[in-house]
């Protein structure tokens, strides 16, 4: 299992990004602890299922905040975040055809995580910051 929780380093400073992302920590914990338990498939597909949809919504939030900001890395962000989906929906085939436990899942999915929210939605914050200071001028 994965001893993943909520953590300051996640912290993008975004109100309401940061909560979002805490669902997604949320969800990556429930996904190791439900592998741990060996749970049915019936309940892992449709947690990964959740998973999805989550990954889904809060992307599309991300992203209008890129577009309402005009900020300048947005494909790329974007594009990230479909190369995700693209990946995730392998990783739960994978799952659903015996290739892979769900544990393997839970890896990626947090391994994911941590890297995108390290990085690349710290530059969205910094770029936000930046767009709401010109603003307040």
């Amino acid at each position: 299992m994965i001893d993943i929780r909520w953590d300051s380093k996640f912290e993008v400073g975004h109100p309401r990004i940061d909560p979002e992302h805490r669902v997604f920590v949320d969800l990556i914990r429930t996904v190791s602890l439900e592998a741990e338990k060996n749970c049915t498939r019936e309940k892992a597909l449709r947690l990964l299922l959740e998973v999805r949809k989550y990954a889904e919504f809060h992307f599309i939030s991300e992203e209008n905040i890129m577009l309402d900001i005009g900020y300048p890395d947005y494909e790329e962000h974007r594009d990230e975040h479909a190369w995700l989906l693209r990946r995730l929906e392998h990783e739960t085939h994978l799952y659903y055809t015996g290739d892979a436990p769900l544990e393997h899942l839970a890896h990626f999915m947090f391994d994911w995580f941590a890297r995108h929210t390290t990085v690349d939605d710290k530059k969205l914050v910094d770029c936000i910051a930046a767009h709401n200071a010109l603003a307040n001028v």
